[in-house]
């Protein structure tokens, strides 16, 4: 078994919208009128967070970032059998433990974005805020249960991650875009 520590800094904002399910069924009872208010009240409630109320940069985020890195970079493993091979389910496996990031409500910046009320190509439009944190950086450990993947390899697919897939909302407006600082193997 391999463990490392993978260090993570944006190169983007990062865009927060996970709204708990409260929040859904307040959302639901409102009118469109209604919306702009509840809003500009409530817009740093859609950040993700801890037990203690502290912002939090999900691992599942990174997961995902990395899964799909290792899927749609179609790089083969040094230890593949066939060139259609991927990384894909092996990353599935990998375990990856708690970010360290943590921050606070002074923290976030609004992201104002007009909507469309109804879905995708909706003519009705409303404005929705969505809390933001323009620097951020943070750790995450990662468990390689087999020991077959290379820091080398693991680092590539980080990058990848980074410059193509990037974590939280608006990622295809680039938001949530990373470089990797570091990565090291603990013993």
């Amino acid at each position: 078994m391999k463990k490392y520590i993978v260090n993570l800094r944006g190169t983007s904002p990062l865009v927060f919208n996970t709204p708990q399910e409260e929040i859904a069924v307040e959302l639901k009872k409102l009118k469109k009128d209604q919306l702009p208010e509840w809003e500009e009240k409530n817009w740093k409630r859609k950040a993700e967070r801890d037990n203690k109320g502290s912002v939090i940069i999900p691992v599942r985020w990174i997961k995902s970032a990395f899964v799909n890195a290792c899927k749609h970079s179609r790089k083969v493993p040094h230890f593949a059998t066939s060139k259609k091979e991927t990384y894909t389910r092996y990353a599935d496996a990998l375990y990856f433990t708690d970010t360290t990031f943590k921050c606070s409500d002074k923290d976030l910046k609004e992201k104002k974005a007009y909507m469309g009320a109804q879905g995708v190509g909706s003519k009705t439009k409303v404005l929705k805020i969505y809390p933001t944190i323009d620097k951020w950086e943070t750790a995450v450990e990662i468990s390689d249960g087999l020991g077959r993947m290379t820091i080398e390899e693991m680092k590539e697919l980080f990058e990848f991650a980074g410059v193509i897939e990037g974590i939280g909302d608006f990622r295809r407006v680039n938001a949530g875009r990373f470089e990797v600082v570091s990565i090291k193997e603990i013993k």
